[in-house]
């Protein structure tokens, strides 16, 4: 009888331990939904309006990204870039940075183009051109098309250029 009342103690114990470090978090506004890399979801639930509608939740990286990025062009080698992002307020929010090319390029749906985003995603001003990323690669930083979903960098491809569009995003490492 000792032996039942332990096992079910214990577990009473664990179960508490859980949900009170977060392990068992309801998806009701403002909790934590874990990214799902692994996971390949349609854009009606893969992608959630948050921060006062500024900005999108993508539920795949775990990334937030601008609702809708302003239409200005920046050269990267510049400070102004990083001025552009270090000041950048989203939502209410500061903290936002350029992404890497990896999760620009993981917002890219290779079977859409004009923009190369998946079919019913909640952005807005998508530009059918170049991004900025992070990244950097011999020396210039690449950049993803949102044209046609092409990644690249202005050291391997000349039409590139030097001014490109920038999209913010939080959260990651």
């Amino acid at each position: 009888m000792k032996g039942a009342f332990l096992i079910i103690f214990v577990v009473l114990i664990t179960v508490f331990v859980a949900i009170s470090h977060g392990f068992a978090k309801s998806t009701k506004e403002g909790s934590y939904i874990p990214h799902a890399w692994s996971q390949k979801l349609e854009a009606s639930k893969r992608f959630e309006v948050v921060l006062d509608g500024e900005a999108v939740l993508d539920k795949e990286t775990g990334l937030v990204w601008e609702k809708s990025p302003e239409v200005i062009q920046i050269h990267h080698g510049t400070d102004e870039i990083y001025e552009y992002v270090c000041d950048k307020e989203v939502g209410g929010r500061k903290g936002w940075r350029l992404p890497s090319v990896y999760e620009l390029a993981s917002l890219v749906d290779t079977t859409q183009q004009n923009p190369s985003l998946p079919k019913g995603h909640p952005f807005t001003n998508i530009q059918n051109d170049y991004y900025w990323t992070s990244t950097s690669w011999y020396g210039t930083n690449m950049a993803v098309s949102f044209k046609d979903g092409k990644v690249t960098s202005s050291y391997y491809d000349y039409s590139v250029g030097d001014d490109l569009y920038v999209w913010c995003v939080r959260g990651g490492y």
